[in-house]
């Protein structure tokens, strides 16, 4: 499902730029400010989909807790999308065959079995990832399973060139791996 030289045209409304890509592409790497709405306008972009499935972090992209708490947060995602399933243990999904998407927020963090784990789920042809990140400098060597990065801002998005999201993943987050392992 990945779509080489496939053009979108980006507007205001972010839930359909969202949509948009996923018509396309089947890893989607989704980045933003902190308060843009990523999370929120990802939910409303798969609001109408069926079998979508969240993986959470309590950590932002700074490592800080969530300013609510956690499972305030996480109430505050099944809001936007009453049939979503939160999974817990991510290799429960590696064992699943039917078609999903999959929302990941945030990957700072993430152990090495974590990161690892998100790579084996990026390359099964039967889920659609949504990897969200505050910073994409931790994706690390995950940025090469991305098909599209989308940078959302508070008036639209437009798309990252995926040269320069690999030097800023190997040039600003290397100072970052030894943090993880």
């Amino acid at each position: 499902m990945k779509a080489k030289g496939i053009e979108i045209e980006f507007t205001a409304d972010n839930p359909a730029n969202i949509r948009k890509a996923l018509q396309s592409h089947k890893n989607i790497l989704i980045r933003g400010i902190q308060g843009v709405g990523k999370i929120t306008n990802t939910m409303k972009a798969v609001k109408d989909e069926p079998h979508v499935y969240y993986v959470g972090n309590p950590f932002d992209y700074e490592g800080k807790k969530r300013p609510v708490s956690y499972e305030k947060y996480l109430l505050y995602i099944n809001s936007l999308k009453s049939d979503l399933t939160v999974v817990d243990d991510m290799k429960k999904l590696l064992e699943m065959d039917s078609p999903m998407i999959l929302i990941i927020d945030e990957i700072y963090g993430r152990s090495s079995s974590q990161m690892e784990l998100i790579g084996r789920l990026l390359d099964r042809p039967n889920t659609r990832v949504i990897q969200i990140v505050g910073c994409m400098k931790y994706m690390g060597k995950l940025i090469d399973k991305i098909d599209i990065i989308i940078d959302l801002h508070h008036d639209g998005a437009f798309s990252v060139d995926k040269d320069l999201a690999r030097s800023i993943c190997s040039v600003l987050g290397s100072k970052e791996q030894t943090l993880f392992n």
